[in-house]
């Protein structure tokens, strides 16, 4: 039902109309199958019934192609809006949300449950003309004879009810076996990002291929006993069927008058509804597994209403003067902190053209409250105020849109997509940049796409700030960008880079460990244990590059 609802979902006229049309096909078939009924029992050379048996044939086949086309249309279309709809939703949801549910489950819910859910919904066609075949069998069954409708009704309940009874221990190993592949995606995800680390130490690659045959062996184990247990249910299922065949032809006569022309019709129906049931049985298991994929992913709070899939309404910031935190407060889980790690609370002003340093040992809250600052962590108390005015769910969005963010483990794209430019104007402002951060002979940039991205931490690094220098935003936020450059490039940073960005009236916060280019910022917030334990202007000697005592 699930499974069906969230078709219906997505569009119920396509399934209203489709599901028409296969009745369409399934009152034809059941013609077919009266009219082979009659003729067997009337020889007559009359050629009515030919032309009707003709007629019949053609509105089978014209009804069912067309009822598997709009089915399988709406299948397509609504496995397309669900893989769009969960990235949507995931550049849409809270980045806490997103990491405390992981990468290997949002991968594995991006691959192997739309997977899973394409493959039953691929089904669905056929499900729906032969679940009317089956009701107009039973109808025509009806018609024949109430009293043994009511018998086969009976052993179909029977049938299905000992299907759904046995199938109940299947899905607690269809469940065991879905988290099983998260662990089995996490194992994956580390062994494409640490490939080289692998590589280097024999032992632990040893241990890691051990920890993903373990993982592999798991999914498998759990997903063959749910299988196994799904075919022995599907099994009893039919032998429950071919049990009521054999005691509607031999027991219910003794029970009852029935001519032999209506045993005749019913055990030929029967026979004949036998091929779409079994189908429908079939199709069971993997409505099984589709099943558990939605509900994982309507658990991980990923799947989309058709509301929230409007365009993002927002309304840009045109100026601004200063931005106020006041007792703004994170809390996050994290290795070493079982009671969670809590960052503030944070009393911090940022005005419109200065520069602040943010300082600390490391788990001291740079990054988080760099995160809070961008408007990608939500605080958990307290407030953020633009201009004196609260920053909402409605004007988040505005606000983020102040950001260009560098972080360390910097994401960059080989496309310059959303920058509103003449593409010849935007690939000259690419190459001076790349030209004055030294990647020119390393980098190019043609119809806004980047000849390579594949560099080392620094460049990709430099490279970022290629496109945050595009995107031209009223704050820069870098989160120990100077990290990975060597001590030249490091120096041009902080004393040259940072400096031409402040004078074009931009707002820089840096993220930085290097106390030796402290007096190049106007202000310094320090951290410790998610504490702001001191806010000064520092001191430096003439020369920047003595280090300061």
């Amino acid at each position: 039902m699930r499974l069906i609802l969230f078709l219906l979902r997505a569009s119920w006229p396509i399934v209203l109309l489709a599901g028409a049309v296969g009745a369409l096909s399934g009152i034809a078939s059941m013609g077919l199958v009266v009219m082979i009924l009659r003729t067997l029992r009337d020889t007559g050379q009359s050629l009515w019934p030919l032309a009707l048996f003709a007629a019949l044939c053609l509105v089978v086949l014209s009804t069912q192609v067309v009822s598997h086309m709009l089915l399988s249309k709406l299948t397509l279309g609504t496995i397309a809006r669900l893989r769009v709809g969960l990235c949507r939703r995931i550049l849409e949801s809270p980045l806490k949300h997103l990491e405390e549910i992981g990468s290997q489950k949002l991968l594995n819910v991006l691959t192997g449950d739309v997977n899973v859910v394409s493959q039953a919904m691929n089904g669905v066609p056929m499900l729906a003309v032969n679940f009317v075949i089956l009701l107009c069998g039973a109808s025509y069954l009806g018609w024949l004879s109430p009293s043994l409708l009511l018998g086969a009704v009976l052993f179909g309940a029977l049938g299905m009810g000992s299907y759904w009874y046995s199938s109940r221990g299947a899905q607690k190993y269809v469940r065991r076996s879905r988290d099983a592949q998260d662990v089995l995606f996490g194992f994956v995800r580390g062994l494409i990002e640490g490939v080289k680390e692998m590589k280097m130490h024999h032992a632990r690659r040893r241990v890691f291929v051990e920890k993903i045959v373990e993982s592999e062996a798991a999914v498998r184990d759990s997903k063959f006993v749910g299988d196994c247990l799904h075919d022995a249910a599907i099994s009893w299922g039919r032998l429950t069927f071919f049990l009521a065949i054999g005691l509607l032809l031999f027991l219910w006569p003794k029970l009852t008058r029935v001519d032999s022309e209506t045993m005749t019709g019913y055990a030929f129906t029967i026979f004949y509804l036998m091929s779409p049931l079994e189908q429908i049985i079939g199709w069971l298991p993997f409505v099984a597994w589709a099943s558990g994929s939605v509900g994982q992913i309507e658990r991980l709070g990923l799947m989309l209403n058709e509301e929230e899939l409007g365009t993002e309404q927002w309304t840009p910031v045109q100026d601004w003067r200063q931005i106020d935190f006041r007792g703004v407060t994170h809390t996050y889980h994290r290795e070493g902190h079982p009671d969670g790690f809590e960052l503030g609370p944070i009393d911090l002003s940022v005005r419109r053209g200065e520069m602040i340093f943010i300082i600390g040992g490391n788990g001291s809250g740079k990054t988080t409250l760099g995160k809070l600052i961008a408007g990608l962590y939500l605080p958990e108390s307290g407030g953020v105020a633009l201009d004196g005015q609260p920053v909402t769910n409605e004007t988040r969005e505005g606000y983020r849109q102040l950001f260009s963010v560098v972080f360390d483990d910097a994401m960059v794209f080989d496309n310059l997509w959303g920058l509103d430019a003449d593409p010849k104007s935007l690939d000259q402002r690419a190459g001076d940049y790349l030209r004055q951060l030294q990647l020119d002979h390393v980098v190019t940039v043609c119809d806004g796409a980047f000849s390579t991205v594949k560099l080392s931490r620094g460049q990709r690094k430099r490279l970022a700030l290629v496109t945050a220098y595009l995107e031209d935003r009223s704050i820069y936020l870098f989160d120990e960008w100077a990290a990975d450059q060597d001590p030249a490039f490091r120096k041009i940073f902080y004393l040259q880079l940072l400096p031409e960005l402040k004078q074009r009236g931009k707002t820089v916060i840096a993220i930085t460990h290097d106390d030796r280019y402290f007096g190049a910022a106007d202000r310094i917030v320090k951290l410790e244990e998610g504490k702001v334990v001191d806010m000064f202007r520092h001191e430096v000697p003439q020369n920047p590059e003595q280090k300061s005592s």
